[in-house]
């Protein structure tokens, strides 16, 4: 098949447009600037309005005239381009039918060749088909034509052995974070990412034990002022001599009853440590007042 073009021949397509295109740039040149350095008067507005009309109808005759000379020259070569779609579509038709079975074809030889992978990771790959599974390794480029059989199998093979080589090492780490570093490695069979979360999580576990050992601390060091507070109500009023005896309070002999009415009171009283200072005031008062005064117990709440 050959593409011939009989009318017009080359010599005879339109090289050109002659118009009198020097005559008019002359007269139009001549006229814009004669306007470019006219001033208008205020009473001279209505002249520069029919002025602006008259070259604009001027611009609009020009350009019309140039799209009419567009369509005259375009309108054999637009025809020419509606018959040249229609080969174009006739071929198309052909060429899609071709490309449907190239197609077909390919994806059959691809899909093949997928399952001789398989069966090549299937034997390669052993018992660690678990811990490698085929589709963690399994490239796109493998169906590409120029990608051998015998290159893929080696591939796998080197992937089977650097995982087993790699688990080797994790498994004979002393780190409590075995776990955590297969976790790791098994999301992308990268030996470096494993020892790095070791390395995460041993700094985390030592931040933690500094941060409990001074929380620890710090706990002791109020309960040991809360006692302190505690042993201030309790020997508020005594002498110096009476707070630093034991704990057991000292036999006191007992007052002779006389024929008055005695009462014995028991009862609890739970203090804030803001309120310290004045149950010591109240507890004063009661020693000072009662025939006899004991604190039975005292703890923290």
């Amino acid at each position: 098949m050959e593409f011939k073009i009989y009318n017009p021949q080359e010599e005879g397509f339109l090289k050109e447009i002659d118009w009198n295109y020097e005559e008019l740039k002359t007269e139009i040149q001549k006229k814009a600037n004669d306007y470019m350095n006219l001033v208008y008067t205020a009473d001279q507005i209505k002249d520069a309005k029919k002025d602006r009309a008259n070259l604009r109808k001027f611009v609009t005759a020009l350009e019309n005239k140039r799209k009419e000379i567009k369509r005259q020259v375009m309108q054999p070569y637009t025809s020419f381009e509606e018959q040249e779609k229609e080969l174009i579509g006739i071929v198309d038709q052909a060429i899609g039918n071709i490309d449907i079975q190239i197609k077909g074809y390919e994806e059959a030889t691809r899909q093949e060749k997928l399952e001789k992978i398989k069966g090549i990771y299937s034997k390669t790959i052993g018992d660690l088909d678990r811990t490698i599974p085929f589709e963690k390794i399994y490239k796109d480029s493998w169906l590409n034509v120029s990608t051998t059989l015998k290159s893929i199998t080696t591939e796998i093979a080197e992937i089977r052995d650097k995982v087993d080589s790699d688990l080797k090492v994790i498994n004979a780490d002393t780190s409590p974070y075995v776990f955590e570093m297969k976790e790791e490695y098994l999301k992308a069979f990268d030996l470096n990412a494993a020892m790095m979360k070791k390395q995460k999580l041993e700094e985390t576990a030592k931040k933690k034990a500094l941060f409990e050992e001074e929380q620890k601390q710090k706990e002791e060091q109020r309960q040991q002022q809360l006692k302190k507070e505690a042993q201030k109500v309790a020997s508020a009023g005594e002498s110096k001599e009476a707070s630093e005896m034991p704990k057991e309070p000292a036999e006191v002999p007992k007052p002779k009853r006389t024929e008055e009415r005695t009462v014995a009171i028991t009862f609890r009283c739970v203090v804030k440590e803001h309120n310290f200072d004045e149950a010591n005031a109240k507890i004063s008062i009661l020693k000072k007042t009662c025939e006899e005064f004991e604190i039975i117990s005292q703890e923290e709440l």
